[in-house]
């Protein structure tokens, strides 16, 4: 069973070329599953709140353990901005402990900016970064 939520925040400045950034995590451990998710829930949070966001998307296979996010931003500075902002600075801290073998993210330019989850799964099979545990 996969599970999408989505939120749109609408802002002044939304035209033109906007970054988009797609991120794959499959989580290893059960036992991780809760923490992440407990993480993932402050982070929605702060993407509410942070400027310089158009919109964003989340999807969840927790059957597999897998989860994917779409975010949609006005720009890089605003991106970057918000990644070493807490609590996603922690997430990032955090990542080699939870990400399993694949674990990527993506980024690329649109002036569309919607959530196309369509492309945001093929962007990710070339990745801008991916991962794989020490050992794997």
């Amino acid at each position: 069973m996969v599970i999408h939520r989505q939120r749109e925040i609408l802002r002044a400045g939304t035209e033109g070329e906007l970054l988009c950034v797609a991120t794959f995590l499959p989580v290893q451990r059960w036992r991780d599953v809760l923490p992440f998710l407990r993480m993932t829930s402050q982070v929605e949070r702060q993407l509410a709140a942070a400027e310089g966001l158009v919109r964003y998307g989340l999807r969840a296979d927790l059957l597999h353990k897998r989860f994917w996010t779409f975010t949609v931003w006005q720009g890089r500075g605003a991106a970057n901005a918000f990644v070493a902002a807490e609590p996603h600075a922690t997430a990032v801290r955090r990542f080699r402990d939870w990400a399993g073998a694949g674990a990527a993210f993506v980024e690329w330019r649109s002036t569309e900016g919607s959530i196309n989850w369509s492309e945001a799964l093929l962007r990710l099979q070339h990745p801008t970064f991916s991962y794989n545990p020490p050992g794997q």
